[in-house]
């Protein structure tokens, strides 16, 4: 008899306006510690909790990702949610991947210590919880005290978190956000350590967030 070995998958959603560093860190942070085979970056179409008026345009915050994990070894990029459109529910993408990969496949979704008190709000989230593992990032800006585990266990139950404390991986503090380097770029100031290269070129390119090329070249002279 011969059984077919599950291969591990990560996955992290977001916004990534943009992809800095941070991000990449912690994937590949995560990867390691779980021995997860890949990590796909998958940027929303329209977050449901944190969505903003000014944020780019899906179709950039793409490309910035490709570019992100260009020669980097078990990252990848997905555009299953910009392509689907709308508010990009975690529990709708999982169904299709769940779909599309197989029994196969286990799926980590991995997410921020400073996410998981809101994880109760998350649409289906008991539906959720039974098709994925929640990876977590614990990053030691929100720490995960005992009345955080209590409020988790009083609306999601005790099963759900041991399964998500099974799973909390610490990770090395990166100091950037995508805040900061929104901020950095509207001021004109060089992006180095903060995001790749090719990613801040084409910031500058295409004048996201008020930056501009000219202000760049100032910047590096």
């Amino acid at each position: 008899m011969t059984f077919s070995k599950v291969e591990k998958k990560g996955v992290m959603g977001g916004s990534f306006d943009p992809v800095h560093i941070g991000h990449l860190s912690i994937c590949q942070q995560v990867a390691d510690h779980l021995g997860l085979s890949k990590v796909v970056l998958m940027p929303a179409a329209l977050p449901p909790h944190k969505s903003r008026d000014d944020m780019a345009p899906v179709e950039d915050r793409l490309v910035m990702c490709r570019l992100a994990v260009k020669n980097l070894k078990g990252l990848e990029v997905s555009d299953l949610e910009a392509r689907r459109g709308g508010i990009s529910y975690t529990i709708d993408t999982v169904r299709e991947l769940t779909a599309a990969w197989g029994p196969s496949v286990e799926i980590y979704w991995i997410i921020g210590s400073d996410m998981l008190p809101d994880l109760p709000s998350w649409k289906d989230i008991q539906e959720l919880l039974s098709m994925v593992r929640f990876a977590v990032a614990d990053r030691q800006i929100c720490p995960l005290g005992p009345a955080v585990w209590d409020r988790l266990r009083e609306k999601l139950g005790e099963k759900a978190v041991e399964k998500l404390q099974s799973c909390v991986v610490p990770v090395q503090r990166v100091d950037v956000s995508s805040t900061q380097v929104r901020e950095m770029a509207r001021r004109g100031e060089h992006l180095k350590g903060f995001v790749r290269l090719e990613v801040e070129a084409y910031i500058r390119n295409r004048g996201l967030y008020g930056a501009s090329v000219a202000g760049w070249r100032q910047v590096r002279e």
